[in-house]
C-alpha cells in the first residue's frame, strides 16, 4: 500500500507538514508495512496554467499530460501510484498559490482530455483522499478550503474520506498544530480511515 501526503504550505516542515506526519502514523497503525510519501510542494517548481484550451489548443492532447514542463507531472505520477492521497494546506486566501496553481493545471489537463476522449477515465477514479487544513482560526474560518479542495478532488472522480468531527470535510489544526492535541489525534483518525479504505 502506498499512502501519498501533498503539503500545499509554502513554508517547509511547518503545521500542514505536521499534520500529515500525524496522518501517516494512522496509516501505520493499520497497515505497518505501507509505503508512506510527503510531497512539499514548497521545494517544487508549479507554474501557473496558461490555458491553451479551446478547439485549436495543445492542452490535453496527450491524455493527462500537461504541456509545460516542470515539477506538475512529477506529483501528478505519484498521485497516480499512491492507493490514498492525503492533501494539508494552510488557509491563505483561500489557498496557496503553489497549491493553486496545481489545482488549475490538473483541473485542466483532466478537463481537455476527457472533452477530447470521453471514453477515457481519470487515471485517480475512486482513489480515497483525505483533507486537513491549518490557520490561527477556529475549523469554522477552514470550511471554505475545504470545500474548495474537495471539489477539485471529487472532480478527478476520487472519493472522500471524512471525519465524524466538525467540520467533517476534514481535520483542521489551530496554528501551532502541535499544540492543538485534538487535531492531531484526528489526523491519526483520518490516516486510520485512508488506509483502511485504500485497503478493500
Amino acid at each position: 500500500m502506498k499512502i501519498l501526503g501533498i503539503s500545499g504550505s509554502h513554508r517547509k516542515g511547518q503545521n500542514s507538514y505536521r499534520m500529515l506526519e500525524e496522518a501517516m502514523k494512522g496509516v501505520k497503525e493499520v497497515e505497518p508495512t505501507s509505503e508512506t510519501k510527503i510531497t512539499e510542494l514548497a521545494g517544487l517548481k508549479i507554474e501557473p496554467c496558461i490555458s491553451v484550451c479551446g478547439p485549436a489548443g495543445t492542452c490535453g492532447k496527450e491524455p493527462f499530460k500537461c504541456i509545460l514542463k516542470d515539477d506538475l507531472q512529477m506529483v501528478f505520477d505519484e498521485m497516480q501510484l499512491a492507493d490514498g492521497i492525503l492533501i494539508a494546506s494552510p488557509r491563505y486566501f483561500i489557498v496557496p498559490s503553489k497549491l493553486q496553481a496545481l489545482i488549475e493545471r490538473l483541473y485542466c489537463v483532466n478537463y481537455m482530455t476527457r472533452s477530447k476522449n470521453p471514453s477515457i477515465l481519470s487515471p485517480l477514479i475512486d482513489k480515497p483522499f483525505g483533507i486537513l487544513t491549518t490557520s490561527y482560526s477556529d475549523a469554522y474560518s477552514a470550511i471554505p478550503l475545504q470545500e474548495h479542495l474537495e471539489k477539485f478532488l471529487l472532480w478527478l472522480q476520487m472519493k472522500p474520506v471524512t471525519i465524524k468531527r466538525w467540520p467533517f470535510r476534514g481535520v483542521h489544526g489551530q496554528v501551532p498544530v502541535s499544540d492543538d492535541l485534538r487535531a492531531l489525534e484526528l489526523a491519526r483518525t483520518l490516516g486510520r480511515d485512508i488506509a483502511k479504505a485504500a485497503s478493500k
